[in-house]
């Protein structure tokens, strides 16, 4: 943490250099762990602010992933369904990825409540999409194949880390067959 090489919250998967060591087992509940390496993982100020010290929900289930000990990590486990109208969609959603099993499934959802990450992401979305349909633009303007340069960004970003903001909106992209086609070819909006 002292290098400060991490460029992304590895809880939300928002870019920027985490600011925090979260205790994942709270100090003032679990003592004995407050100077335990592991339990002490990287995080953004906000999804801090958002967990506190909350582990578990009402009902005693386990509400936050664990960047260290959750190896399904590895996968991508947020998933973005982009609603229309494709010139300006009004509705996203962000949900646990419908690949993974339902146990798995079910907290992923509740850390994504949890950090209030849906509400977050808003803003992301919205300015990667306009600067997705301004690069959709271009890459028309310059006779380059949307589809490609789109599939080139999500390559990109997977790299990085395939839970990482803009992986997610370019993976969400290249899912939706409709929207590519509305990239390539429809009328875009001509106020960009």
């Amino acid at each position: 943490m002292r290098d400060r090489t991490l460029r992304f919250c590895p809880s939300c998967g928002e870019e920027g250099t985490p600011n925090t060591l979260d205790h994942y087992l709270p100090k003032e509940q679990f003592p004995h762990f407050a100077i335990t390496p592991l339990n002490l993982t990287p995080m953004c100020d906000i999804c801090q602010g958002a967990k506190g010290t909350k582990t578990t929900d009402k009902s005693g289930r386990r509400m936050f992933l664990h960047p260290y000990y959750d190896e399904f990590l590895a996968s991508q486990v947020v998933h973005l369904t982009i609603g229309r109208p494709f010139s300006a969609p009004n509705d996203f959603f962000l949900k646990p990825s419908p690949d993974l099993p339902n146990e798995l499934f079910e907290l992923v959802d509740r850390h994504i409540n949890g950090l209030e990450m849906e509400c977050r992401y808003s803003k992301f979305f919205r300015d990667e999409y306009i600067r997705l349909l301004r690069l959709s633009q271009e890459a028309r303007d310059a006779g380059d194949d949307v589809r490609k340069d789109i599939q080139k960004f999500k390559r990109m970003h997977e790299m990085r880390a395939v839970n990482l903001w803009p992986h997610i909106f370019y993976d969400a992209v290249v899912k939706n067959q409709e929207l590519l086609d509305y990239l390539a070819n429809g009328d875009l909006p001509a106020m960009l």
